[in-house]
């Protein structure tokens, strides 16, 4: 499926996370990154989106966007606003 993002919206794959593991073999999701952004791939655009071009990594606010699921993969539809960086 095509999914072709209106106005300022970005379509965004995230990146993989490493997780930490504890001295007791517990592992810890994303404990270096709690409250803050994550990474991911910029996979579409819509045309009024002027920072970030397709295949950018970026930093991003994921608490911001709206999950929507893309061939059997969830991704993120989120504001250009809500782009960090550009890394």
């Amino acid at each position: 499926m095509i999914v072709k993002p209106l106005k300022k919206l970005v379509l965004v794959a995230e990146n993989s996370s490493k997780n930490a593991v504890s001295a007791g073999g517990i592992i810890l999701e994303n404990a270096d990154s709690i409250r803050e952004s994550r990474t991911g791939t910029v996979l579409a655009i819509g045309p009024d989106v002027t920072m970030v071009q397709v295949g950018d990594k970026i930093l991003l606010e994921w608490n911001k966007g709206h999950v929507v699921k893309v061939d059997d993969a969830q991704r993120v539809m989120i504001s250009e606003d809500f782009i960090v960086a550009v890394l």
